[in-house]
């Protein structure tokens, strides 16, 4: 007979306001299994990367690193303060300009591409929301990876100006992602 351990349940008490980036930083200080975004004052929970999702964040990080860029400046699921202290975001992986201070949000003039792994659950914020927000925060680059149905692929987009003036990613290229990998990353700045 096996003896189970009851559930480790996080239990924390939120001030009766608007969440800040600090409070979303100390919350998962204290829970490694999760990973939270913040949306204007509002705690969004991530479930942990599948592995297949995982293992696409892994391969697209080896393949810049294995192309010049160097590990301070690719990086896994960071931080990254989108709107003052009531937005931020965890991107699958983001690219910088150059290395920057220990932080945990990092801000959007230090990043030159910023790319999600749509998900099952997630298609509406990476295909809507976090490219409208990434867009109007400066990020100059966006790719978004498609793996359902049939072989992944990127979508990459570059900054530019939409038909209202405003901020926004144009530019639409699509290639398979294993067509995309085989080649070298480019200059992204």
């Amino acid at each position: 007979m096996s003896i189970m351990e009851p559930e480790v349940r996080l239990s924390v008490d939120l001030p009766a306001r608007g969440l800040t980036l600090d409070d979303v930083a100390y919350l998962a200080a204290a829970d490694e299994l999760h990973r939270y975004e913040l949306d204007e004052g509002n705690l969004l929970v991530m479930p942990p990367a599948d592995s297949q999702h995982a293992a696409l964040i892994m391969r697209i990080g080896g393949w810049f690193l294995a192309n010049g860029y160097s590990p301070e400046v690719v990086l896994p699921t960071p931080g990254l303060r989108v709107f003052g202290q009531s937005t931020g975001r965890s991107p699958d992986l983001l690219v910088l300009r150059d290395q920057v201070p220990r932080s945990v949000w990092i801000e959007p003039a230090d990043v030159l591409l910023a790319m999600e792994i749509v998900s099952p659950g997630s298609e509406k914020l990476d295909r809507v929301t976090k490219p409208a927000e990434y867009a109007r925060a400066g990020i100059g680059r966006y790719w978004r990876v498609e793996r359902d149905p049939g072989p992944a692929t990127a979508h990459q987009y570059q900054l530019g100006t939409d038909e209202y003036g405003d901020r926004a990613y144009i530019g639409h290229r699509a290639i398979l992602l294993d067509e995309l990998l085989a080649g070298e990353p480019g200059r992204l700045g």
